[in-house]
């Protein structure tokens, strides 16, 4: 007698297991017993048409009085001296996965988390590839520059780059991590491997 298939077979859908497990995730936040009562909860404004994902700077505004919002108003940084913090996966519990993409995401009326600056919360961000071999072994306290057209570290040098806040500390780069890539004709936010950026804002 013959068995026509292996009962023995393990399958797994791809790119659930990885064979390596270095690396960053983008929009995450490092675990800390000291910053994580500073978790808060915003809404993304009524102004956003992009998609918010982790990992972005924003910046807040107080809400309408008599709202009864669960939170500021969230928005995405895009310029220098607006930057009050940044959004992170972590407990945003009502983000969506829209067909198509492979990202969380909120839009305008969606609550996300985030951290201000001055939390010293430690969070994973997007960086710019060329950027670390300049900053590797450079001081933690060296300015930070953000591209709020590709939501990412800078150099400073970049069109339309504007420094994040004298208090944001480098801490340590991976160019083998998890990073968002968004494609702002179509709208699309997927996984893809680059570098990036413990920031300790």
């Amino acid at each position: 007698m013959t068995i026509s298939f292996n009962p023995a077979l393990t399958t797994s859908p791809q790119n659930t297991f990885l064979l390596q497990t270095e690396g960053y995730v983008q929009g995450n936040y490092f675990d800390d017993p000291s910053t994580k009562n500073w978790l808060l909860s915003g809404v993304v404004g009524s102004s956003v048409t992009q998609p918010m994902w982790g990992g972005l700077a924003i910046e807040e505004t107080v809400a309408q009085v008599n709202a009864n919002a669960l939170g500021s108003s969230i928005t995405p940084a895009a310029s220098a001296g607006t930057v009050t913090g940044f959004t992170v996966f972590n407990q945003s519990n009502n983000m969506l996965l829209v067909p198509g993409n492979n990202v969380q995401q909120a839009v305008a009326g969606m609550t996300m988390a985030y951290f201000r600056t001055g939390s010293n919360a430690r969070i994973a961000v997007s960086c710019l590839a060329s950027l670390v071999a300049s900053l590797e072994g450079g001081a933690v306290n060296q300015t930070l520059y953000w591209d709020p057209v590709l939501f990412q570290l800078t150099a400073s040098g970049t069109s339309g780059a504007f420094a994040l806040p004298s208090t944001t500390r480098i801490i340590s780069f991976n160019s083998n991590s998890k990073i968002v890539s968004y494609n702002s004709g179509t709208g699309a936010l997927t996984w893809t491997t680059g570098s990036a950026a413990i920031i300790q804002i």
